[in-house]
């Protein structure tokens, strides 16, 4: 069994840096087209640098969701952001202790050092460029693409992971987008079958201009351009497969271990030097293979087998074994299934999930216990959830309800806390729950099946000879078999009803 896992233990070496912003030169006073400045500090961090954030708390914030909200490093490597975070603001003693008012350091992400110049007082002067409403049309339309509603549709289906949440939503950027997009829409859960609307292309987050395009009131975006539809003359011939279509076929090939060949052309040999080459273009007519290498051939809603030229069948049919073909539409809500059941979701019920998932472990589990905590001699009381063990001391869960001084009060009088805030996926809640439990974790272990290592989609925790993979996802034939010869205890986290 092939397992990874990164521990990191790093040192901090602190150099603060001041950055300014200053208005550019003349080359970028185009139309359209305003600067602004901000401060921001340097840290250096085992040479490397670190953007920091100089942050005014407000009022209902505690830092676990000021953390949720700012920077890639908290989302990809949090006991590192952690630490700097600690380092670089030691007037803080307490990171669950914070009120309105308070002014703190947030470390955003790496930086190059080249990218600056800093002066020989150690500032550094970047230019920043925001653009006025004045966005023309068609500089939009170029990072956007049209999809006409079908049945069954979803705004979270048709948009790219890049503007959705790690549980699949669809996230505040992405939904910002969407209605910026599409003027009359006035909810994106509302979409009618045969409307027209416009989507955006991941392309759309890299240009200088979206975060004011966003910001921007609905009456003064700019209206994207739209490509008149080209009329076919033959409506058995295949048509290219959307963006939108194309997006989703890849989310379900990855989620099968599988893969999506769908650019170029790709030629089959001929059955005798006499004939000629067949081929097909994949832009139109897309091959799904699955984890066992078995090919599908991907057709237009109307289009099946028999209606293809059958010299080209014949030639794919000859040269792929047990191929079979099936209407993209299939796959599309073969992929609605599955997506509807991964680790990436959002559990309706977090006291239900910790239930189940401890069920054949020695812990027992009970929500909402009711503790009498004394702040300055008065008594309020606070509600966790507890986690039991017949020979460990009782473990308080806190969704992030309770903060600040009343879980000093806690973990004064001998608690251990664990923090799983209600808005963790499935995944995120087993490894954090299971960690602080003593497991060995991983994420989406991988192991060896016939001369290639494969990934499983789930998370698997060990300890002793407790043994378990927990999961969302039908397993592929080749992992079910890897797990059960093991004997690795599988819990399929079953959909949730919905409320």
């Amino acid at each position: 069994m092939i397992f990874f896992r990164a521990n990191i233990i790093r040192r901090i070496i602190i150099i603060p840096v001041v950055l300014f912003f200053f208005t550019p030169c003349a080359a970028f006073s185009a139309t359209g087209v305003k600067t602004s400045f901000k401060k921001y500090t340097l840290y250096t961090y085992e040479d490397q640098l670190y953007l920091c954030e100089p942050y005014l708390v407000r009022h209902n914030e505690w830092l676990y969701k000021i953390f949720r909200q700012k920077g890639e490093i908290s989302a990809s490597d949090f006991p590192l952001f952690l630490k700097i975070f600690k380092h670089i603001n030691p007037n803080i003693g307490n990171i669950d202790a914070i009120s309105p008012g308070s002014r703190i350091l947030i470390p955003l992400k790496p930086v190059d050092s080249n990218a600056y110049d800093q002066e020989d007082n150690g500032t550094v002067k970047v230019p920043v460029l925001a653009f006025s409403a004045q966005i023309p049309p068609g500089i939009v339309s170029r990072h956007t693409y049209t999809h006409t509603v079908k049945a069954g549709d979803t705004i979270s289906e048709l948009l790219s992971n890049e503007f959705l949440t790690s549980g699949g939503n669809v996230s505040k950027v992405g939904e910002k987008a969407i209605l910026h997009l599409n003027p009359d829409m006035k909810d994106i859960n509302y979409i009618y079958q045969g409307k027209s609307i416009t989507l955006p292309d991941p392309s759309l987050l890299s240009q200088p201009w979206f975060n004011n395009f966003i910001a921007m009131k609905k009456a003064d975006v700019p209206t994207t351009e739209r490509m008149p539809k080209k009329k076919t003359t033959n409506p058995l011939a295949p048509k290219q497969i959307s963006m939108a279509e194309l997006a989703q076929l890849k989310r379900y090939t990855r989620l099968i271990q599988g893969h999506l060949m769908h650019q170029g052309r790709l030629f089959f040999p001929p059955a005798s030097p006499a004939d000629e080459s067949k081929s097909i273009d994949l832009a139109k007519t897309p091959v799904m293979i699955d984890d066992t290498g078995k090919k599908t051939v991907l057709l237009e809603p109307g289009l099946t087998e028999a209606s293809m030229p059958s010299d080209i069948v014949a030639a794919m049919k000859a040269y792929w074994k047990d191929l079979q073909f099936k209407q993209i539409n299939e796959v599309l809500q073969a992929n609605a299934q599955l997506r509807a059941q991964t680790m990436k979701d959002v559990p309706k019920s977090q006291e239900s999930l910790i239930k189940t998932i401890l069920t054949r472990t020695p812990y027992s589990y009970e929500p909402l216990v009711i503790f009498p905590v004394y702040l300055n001699n008065i008594q309020i009381t606070v509600s966790l959830g507890r986690i039991t063990h017949d020979h460990a001391p009782d473990i308080l869960i806190n969704s992030g309800s309770v903060y600040g001084s009343a879980l000093e009060v806690l973990k004064n009088q001998g608690y251990r806390i664990i923090d799983l805030p209600t808005d963790l996926c499935f995944e995120e809640a087993c490894i954090r729950l299971f960690s602080q439990l003593g497991y060995q974790v991983w994420k989406n272990p991988s192991f060896n099946a016939e001369g290639r290592v494969r990934k499983i989609p789930g998370v698997y925790a060990e300890k002793g000879m407790e043994k378990r993979f927990f999961t969302r996802t039908p397993l592929f034939k080749s992992a079910a078999s890897f797990l059960e010869n093991e004997k690795i205890d599988v819990i399929m986290l079953k959909k949730e009803p919905a409320r």
